[in-house]
């Protein structure tokens, strides 16, 4: 039987507009397609089984040219909606048709707060762009009375960490009231590696300079700075990093949700949703994925009570986790 608390997880779009350097998109031969209408069609038959409707996925879900007829869908059977996206696309008539959809949940990636870092990270974005576009939103759920809740996801690797004093102050300057701090965990390369602080706690022996240390003080310092501004704070990962790799829990919630890709195709979430490589504890793996069904020709309650759905359950219940799952960070709180 489905979770009460279901969550379903959609793919509007593989396509993006950017070329960030640690997106896993680069290691995934999938088209770069939006999400048919038909396939939409057939994920809003089982919506009344489900809680939360996400719209994300590995692309931008806002370069999907229904985007917002999808969200007012949803709202309209009851679910809670959220969203993830590199703001990119935020002008002012795209902003108020997010507005009108009834999204309730907005995060902004924002993966830098000098403009230097912001473009270095978020290739094909603009710095200037990205906080007109976040200051005008902001305004307008001031102005419109919204209850939207915008959130500014900053993801902690070596290259802007060190700006994490800054963070508060930005959210601040743009009107924001959220902030999701969270590491790299999608890690499908050595350069992915190097770039996050996973290498330090999992290799205590590795030199850091002290890296580990300033990371874990900033951290503190944002809290702090945060609480005094009014501004909540959400650590996606836990905090702070323990050296051991240790299966407890999923950060994605496997149990209590289903992935949906632009294809059509079901998963347990987005990181077994498409077929790409892993590089995990400093050691390069083959890629991997774990597809249980596709929504185009099968109900969401008959994938779910399939034999293999299943099985991964059962396994997952008892830490007994597939091999897909043990190269993935998010098993381990990250």
């Amino acid at each position: 039987m489905l979770p009460r608390s279901l969550s379903i997880n959609l793919e509007p779009t593989f396509r993006c507009n950017l070329a960030c350097e640690m997106c896993p998109r680069f290691s995934s031969e999938d088209p770069h397609l939006d999400m048919a209408a038909e396939t939409y069609e057939r994920i809003c038959q089982f919506m009344s089984l489900a809680h939360t409707v996400d719209f994300t996925g590995w692309g931008e879900p806002l370069l999907h040219p229904r985007i917002f007829e999808m969200i007012r869908a949803a709202k309209t059977r009851g679910c809670v909606t959220s969203m993830t996206s590199n703001g990119t696309a935020l002008n002012e008539r795209n902003s108020a048709s997010l507005l009108d959809s009834g999204l309730d949940r907005l995060a902004v990636s924002v993966d830098g707060v000098r403009a230097e870092t912001y473009n270095a990270i978020r290739v094909g974005s603009s710095f200037d762009r990205i906080q007109v576009n976040i200051s005008r939103l902001t305004h307008m759920i001031a102005q419109k009375n919204s209850r939207m809740e915008l959130a500014i996801a900053y993801t902690l690797q070596e290259c802007n960490a060190d700006e994490l004093n800054l963070v508060v102050p930005w959210v601040a300057s743009v009107g924001g009231r959220v902030v999701h701090l969270k590491h790299v965990n999608a890690i499908s390369t050595a350069s992915d590696w190097d770039r996050s602080f996973l290498k330090y706690r999992l290799h205590p022996l590795k030199a850091n300079n002290g890296r580990l240390e300033g990371l874990e003080a900033a951290i503190d310092g944002v809290m702090t700075k945060a609480a005094r501004a009014g501004i909540k704070v959400m650590m996606h990962s836990e905090y702070p990093l323990t050296p051991q790799m240790r299966g407890r829990h999923c950060l994605a919630t496997p149990l209590q949700s289903v992935y949906v890709s632009h294809d059509g195709k079901i998963s347990p979430c987005c990181h077994l949703g498409h077929h790409v490589s892993r590089f995990f504890n400093g050691e390069p793996f083959p890629a991997s994925s774990l597809i249980f069904g596709d929504i185009k020709s099968q109900d969401l309650e008959e994938v779910w009570e399939s034999e293999d759905h299943r099985r991964f359950r059962e396994a997952f219940e008892k830490a007994n986790y597939p091999s897909a799952c043990r190269t993935c960070y998010l098993l381990y709180g990250k």
